[in-house]
């Protein structure tokens, strides 16, 4: 039973890595650069919802107003400082992708201070028992609205005139510049959707976790998920973020607790610290041993 109930729990917050990784997916797909921003748009969208939240706004309403604005920061980050870098060295776009997210970060530090705060109740209170297992409507509606966002953005993606545009965009740049697709926009519009997504994913964290500006780092916690699924794949990351978010909660709430009961029965370590913390990047290091490309990846072969 404590297995199941760690197992639903894990499955809510993996549907947010999905959420977030599906962005870094998007961009990569697009532009061939991997956004190491990502984390810094989640942290700011968590903050935005926070501040109009306590400007009087209802939280919800402040949610979907800090999506808004995140689409605002990401179209604004890609015209003023990726756009004009169009024709630098990916390495050096990705080094101006990681100055953006210390940027972010220090930006918070400066308005909001390196405590935790208390995260306004997006979702009512309360809590739902099946079988023995509890779980809070917070769970619950992040578990949901990050589903239902997923596979509403991938029947877009895959069924919309603008998807299709998107799909060429990043299938072959030129091709689709030949046929009269504008590739600039279509790259910022992957950029926009993009800091939504992360956006949107930093508010249902913070719902669950609590705010403060360590959720930056949950942008690198996404590598490992976009690697497990494949970097191209935008169902991949889906799965990977699903798979990752039960790992993590079997980690803590099982394989922790074991491992340290016979520790201190063996030695004089009472305590690991959080495992559970170590294990996405022990599985990307796996994954790449084993299977570089991911689980839906594809190996790509290039001419020399």
């Amino acid at each position: 039973m404590v297995a199941l109930q760690l197992a639903i729990a894990g499955v809510a917050v993996g549907s947010v890595y999905a959420l977030i990784a599906l962005g870094i997916v998007l961009i990569y797909k697009c532009s061939g650069v991997v956004n190491f921003a990502q984390g810094g748009y989640a942290m700011l969208g968590a903050f935005f919802t926070y501040a109009l939240a306590s400007a009087g706004l209802h939280p919800m309403l402040a949610l979907l107003l800090s999506v808004i604005l995140m689409g605002g920061v990401g179209a604004l980050t890609q015209i003023l400082v990726l756009r004009p870098m169009l024709k630098a060295p990916v390495v050096a776009v990705m080094m101006a992708t990681l100055g953006i997210l210390i940027v972010f970060r220090a930006v918070c530090l400066l308005i909001w201070g390196p405590d935790q705060l208390a995260f306004p109740s997006v979702f009512p209170p309360g809590v739902i028992q099946m079988g023995g297992t509890f779980m809070t409507y917070n769970y619950i509606a992040a578990f949901s609205l990050s589903l239902m966002l997923c596979a509403a953005f991938l029947a877009f993606y895959q069924y919309t005139p603008l998807g299709l545009m998107q799909r060429c965009a990043a299938d072959n740049m030129r091709a689709a510049l030949a046929i009269g697709i504008h590739v600039d926009r279509q790259v910022t519009i992957a950029w926009t959707t993009s800091a939504m997504l992360a956006g949107l994913g930093g508010s249902l964290l913070a719902s669950l976790n609590g705010l403060s500006i360590g959720l930056s780092n949950i942008g690198l916690v996404a590598f490992p998920v976009i690697v497990l699924g494949g970097m191209t794949s935008l169902p991949g990351a889906i799965v990977g973020g699903l798979a990752l978010g039960v790992l993590q909660a079997m980690t803590d709430g099982l394989l922790t607790p074991l491992i340290e009961r016979a520790l201190r029965e063996y030695t004089t370590i009472y305590s690991i610290g959080a495992l559970q913390q170590v294990i996405p990047y022990a599985l990307l290091v796996l994954v790449l041993l084993v299977r570089p490309q991911g689980i839906f990846g594809s190996k790509g072969t290039e001419r020399v």
